[in-house]
């Protein structure tokens, strides 16, 4: 091959998919050759969707052909000490690709750093940069930057550590002409000092300051010469009448010349015909050379490779800690959302419900000499024990209705049954009560006799109508009515001088083995709600981390810069780490703390616990982020995903009431076991060597193992 060495060589290249953001387009490349010398400027042309930015990935290493090959700077993209993806090549996309939340200097000095510059050097580049592209101020944030702005400091980000091989995809776009010219300007410069630059572009003034153009359309390089030359060949007076003439050929369509006497700025795309066929490149617009002159191979020292790897580190750590610290909305998510979680839950969820109010119908004291205020005199109310054998009551049900109120149950007084019922059935109270008009006098005789009449076991029983449609007050109230029963006939078996469990049903529970007589809900429930919590914040804040670098095109800009995708997967972990083991500190500390829930465990165990099950949950983060496209799919995936594991995990219902089939399912979830093993610490004081309690940390480990496979296999198969 005559003249410079080349820089970059693509040797029948055939690319046999579309574009990702217009999933029905057409095939971007097929059947290319292409040659760019080393230090000169080479000019990619061609409309909008032709591959142009689908070659550039091909080049920097970010997209692989389906068949031919390309050599860049003396090796495969991707191949082990190629520098490319890396130091050796600065590439600015279509897209800004910058961080929203970067001030102007951030957004330079992060690409520098990922190259390894030491600072004062980048801070030379960086005046030198701003004073040639008329950056912005240096603390201005790039998200309230215009878009000619954003295109300034991306420009800058690529050219910062004057690389070998500098790639632009159309860096001019919307530009002064002014600034366009004198950056035209600079990059001959860099080319007489030996940098290779390949730049894409629509506009064709552009390119006539380009040393070497190739002419692409439909994925094929129609032709690839000088601008002079492309003239002379094809005997035309500009480049846009050239260029249509290589449409019409490739289309097989007969030659007509074109009757423009001017250059427009832009190719104009409806000029050029759209047929389905495709026109194979004649050999004449093919540079075939030896890949031989291109097979340079250069080494790189270990101690390099690993102080690029620090910086590369360090470059991401920085940038994580700005983009997290200047994003108050994902800040306060972070570190607020898990207290007001907690606080929701403790103060409303779990506790026994207050105030309720039953409709009575008290015949009994009705019916008494001073009516239903007897019961708010207390000298009113006796019990006189006659002999061994004989008690006299009077108005127990004075008794049974203050145990009532000690639960917290009230009473709205009604005259008949059929009016306490009525205002159940319209909803203004949650049940009604009747007391026969000799409650007392049966209920003793009751006690005394044994064998009664029938009238006798209907006027000492206590008859009750509940609203079941709510099933948590229902529930509650029966158990809270039979509590009073139990209390209440201690309370006049102890007036009578007679065993107290004389009228209690013939079961007695004795003092629990584990957990108190009393407990509420709230002390089952915490361990689940608290472990759902810290599981799915990391896996929500993570997934939109990783989702928006990507989407604005950070992750595939750091990737060209050299950025493995392992190194920002542990970047990410050190950071989420750090933040879950706050967020766990804040739960240990309110839960147990504040609202003083107890337990009989090592609160080091119940905290390890949450803080592994933190770690899975940020683990299902990276998962959903890698294989979601969107916010939207990451979004749905997230919230599908999280109804499922809080209904079968246990909290909401027990296993036990679940299918078999079910019920292994919910056991494969990431809290169910854990959550268990979470409350055996708390309420039983277990340990860590108790079955119960290692099974839940295995599992734990074992979603995070899992999670975290996934994540690396779909980072090492697919680049994009």
């Amino acid at each position: 091959m005559s003249g410079r060495a080349a820089a970059v060589l693509v040797e029948r290249a055939n690319k046999s998919y579309g574009r990702q953001d217009k999933p029905d387009h057409k095939p971007v490349l097929t059947h290319l050759d292409m040659t760019v010398e080393k230090g000169i400027i080479y000019g990619l042309l061609g409309p909008s969707g032709c591959g142009k930015t689908t070659l550039l990935s091909c080049i920097v290493g970010r997209r692989k052909l389906d068949s031919g090959n390309i050599w860049v700077l003396g090796g495969q993209p991707g191949e082990k000490g190629s520098g490319v993806p890396g130091p050796r090549v600065g590439y600015m996309p279509q897209d800004i690709a910058l961080v929203g939340e970067f001030t102007v200097r951030d957004a330079v000095y992060y690409f520098g750093r990922i190259y390894g510059m030491k600072m004062p050097k980048l801070a030379e580049r960086f005046d030198f940069l701003s004073d040639l592209l008329e950056l912005p101020s240096g603390g201005r944030f790039v998200k309230n930057l215009s878009g000619g702005q954003q295109r300034r400091v991306s420009l800058a980000a690529a050219l910062v550590h004057e690389p070998e091989l500098l790639i632009l995809d159309e860096p001019t776009v919307g530009l002064d002409p002014v600034l366009r010219e004198r950056i035209w300007e600079f990059l001959a410069e860099l080319a007489r000092g030996g940098t290779t630059v390949i730049i894409t572009t629509h506009y064709i003034d552009e390119t006539k300051q380009a040393h070497k153009i190739g002419l692409l359309r439909d994925g094929q390089l129609l032709a690839e010469d000088s601008p002079e030359g492309i003239l002379r060949k094809f005997d035309c007076d500009t480049l846009e009448e050239a260029f249509l003439k290589l449409a019409l050929r490739q289309h097989q369509l007969p030659r007509r010349r074109s009757t423009l006497t001017g250059s427009p700025d832009v190719i104009p795309e409806s000029r050029i015909p759209a047929v389905e066929s495709r026109y194979q490149s004649s050999e004449s617009f093919n540079v075939v050379t030896s890949s031989t002159d291109v097979l340079t191979k250069k080494g790189e020292p270990k101690h390099c490779r690993t102080s690029r790897a620090k910086s590369r580190y360090k470059a991401v750590f920085i940038k994580s800690i700005q983009q997290f610290s200047r994003h108050p909305g994902g800040l306060i998510f972070s570190i607020l959302f898990p207290i007001i979680q907690v606080v929701a839950f403790f103060a409303a969820v779990g506790h026994d419900p207050r105030d309720l109010k039953l409709a009575v119908v008290n015949d009994e004291a009705a019916f008494s000499p001073y009516g239903l205020d007897i019961c708010k005199n207390t000298s009113l109310r006796v019990v006189t024990l006659v002999n061994e054998d004989t008690c006299d009551t009077y108005m127990l049900s004075c008794w049974f209705l203050e145990e009532m109120e000690k639960r917290q149950i009230y009473q709205i007084p009604y005259n008949t049954t059929a009016e306490a019922k009525q205002a159940v059935v319209k909803g203004r109270l949650y049940g009604a009560l009747h007391f026969n008009t000799n409650f007392s006098e049966a209920l003793a005789t009751r006690v005394r006799e044994g064998h009664v009449e029938d009238d006798v076991i209907a006027g000492s029983t206590i008859s009750v109508w509940l609203d079941m449609t709510n099933h948590q007050i229902s529930h509650f109230l029966k158990s809270s009515l039979h509590k009073a029963y139990e209390s209440f006939t201690k309370r006049a078996m102890k007036a009578c001088n007679r065993h107290e469990n004389l009228v209690q049903i013939p079961v007695h529970f004795q003092e629990p083995i584990y957990g108190e007589m009393n407990t509420q809900m709230v002390g089952y429930m915490a361990p689940g709600i608290m472990i759902t919590i810290i599981f799915f914040l990391p896996a929500i804040v993570t997934s939109n981390l990783m989702i928006a670098d990507r989407l604005e095109g950070v992750w595939e800009r750091s990737a060209v810069a050299g950025v493995k995708p392992k190194e920002m997967l542990y970047v990410h972990i050190t950071l989420q780490t750090a933040v879950i083991f706050i967020q766990t500190l804040e739960m240990i500390a309110l839960a147990f703390g504040g609202y003083g829930l107890p337990t009989r465990g090592s609160l080091v165990t119940s905290g390890t616990l949450l803080f592994l099950q933190g770690l899975s949950g940020m683990c299902y983060g990276f998962l959903l982020s890698i294989y979601c496209n969107s916010y939207t799919l990451a979004f749905f995936v997230a919230t599908g995903s999280f109804y499922p594991m809080i209904l079968l995990c246990g909290i909401l219902w027990p296993l036990e009431a679940m299918s078999d089939g079910l019920r292994f399912i919910a056991l494969t979830l990431p809290f169910t076991i854990p959550s268990r093993s979470l409350r055996d610490v708390m309420e039983k004081g277990y340990t860590i060597t108790d079955p119960s309690v290692y099974n839940g940390f295995l599992v734990t480990v074992a979603w995070i193992v899992i999670t975290l496979a996934l994540c690396l296999l779909r980072l090492k198969y697919k680049k994009t």
